[in-house]
């Protein structure tokens, strides 16, 4: 092989890695290296974002607050919550008083997460676990929102029927669609077919407007109408990943499944970890 080509080689080869760790942040070897990246820029990622406090309240939380008014005390859950960014806007709205729940399967973003909101447990709970299978009663939250997360989740439809499984109807949905991106085949949605999928899961109402450079945010109701919940106590509607119809008891920190047995821990951050969850004697 020649000096160029040697030279061709290694740039194929630089482009490659850079394609598969950094623009689609390991989404094309699974869930796994999804999780070893996050975990990795866990501590550095709100620098890496620069996210603007005052954005976050113009783009994020007054517009939620004003799709919900005049209710003040919604529940809500932020679906890959990550460093707790829409959990720490929610808060910082002098309307709010709900409180909002964050998960997340990278447990060392709940760490960072954790940190911010260490004076908000109860209005913020944080629990390590994933879209896919989200530990909620049907129709249940007010609000529920998952931003800039989708495209790099293992199952994304999954995550999009859970997400608005727990929406009740007349539930308010923020999500955001990646656009204007050649390099996920296979991971994106253009918005007629987003809106399609969510119009099947029983979503009307949407909305779309541009987000950053290369995102959406879809607005959405859920079809139908039930009375706010209202920020009703975690304990209330924490249920058994394995056992859906079956609530976790807590006790001294722990958290029990009264049918399958298993159980797991509020970690010392504050953070419950369902993932795993134990079934040995303790």
């Amino acid at each position: 092989m020649t000096a160029f080509g040697v030279v061709v080689a290694i740039v194929i080869i630089l482009v490659f890695v850079w394609w598969i760790l950094i623009e689609t942040e390991g989404v094309y070897l699974g869930r796994r290296a999804v999780i070893f990246l996050y975990d990795l820029y866990a501590r550095r990622y709100d620098n890496i974002k620069q996210f603007q406090p005052e954005y976050e309240q113009w783009l994020i939380a007054k517009p939620l607050m004003g799709l919900i008014e005049p209710h003040k005390s919604p529940l809500m859950l932020d679906v890959a919550t990550g460093t707790g960014r829409v959990p720490l806007a929610m808060l910082d709205n002098p309307i709010f008083q709900g409180r909002v729940i964050g998960i997340d399967l990278s447990r060392k973003m709940l760490k960072q997460a954790s940190k911010k909101l260490k004076s908000h447990t109860d209005r913020a709970p944080l629990i390590w676990g994933p879209a896919e299978n989200l530990p909620f009663p049907d129709d249940v939250f007010d609000v529920v929102t998952c931003l800039e997360s989708l495209e790099f989740m293992s199952n994304p439809e999954r995550a999009l029927q859970e997400i608005t499984r727990v929406l009740r109807p007349g539930g308010v949905l923020l999500i955001s669609n990646r656009i204007n991106t050649p390099w996920m085949p296979g991971r994106l949605w253009s918005e007629t077919e987003l809106c399609d999928l969510l119009y099947e899961y029983g979503i009307d109402e949407m909305q779309t407007e541009p987000w950053q450079m290369d995102y959406q945010k879809l607005w959405g109701r859920k079809a139908g109408h039930t009375e706010p919940t209202g920020a009703i106590p975690l304990g209330e509607l924490l249920y058994c990943p394995r056992c859906p119809d079956y609530p976790l008891i807590e006790r001294d920190g722990e958290w029990f499944c009264t049918e399958c047995k298993a159980w797991t821990r509020t970690a010392e951050d504050g953070v419950i970890e369902l993932q795993p969850l134990y079934t040995e004697n303790h």
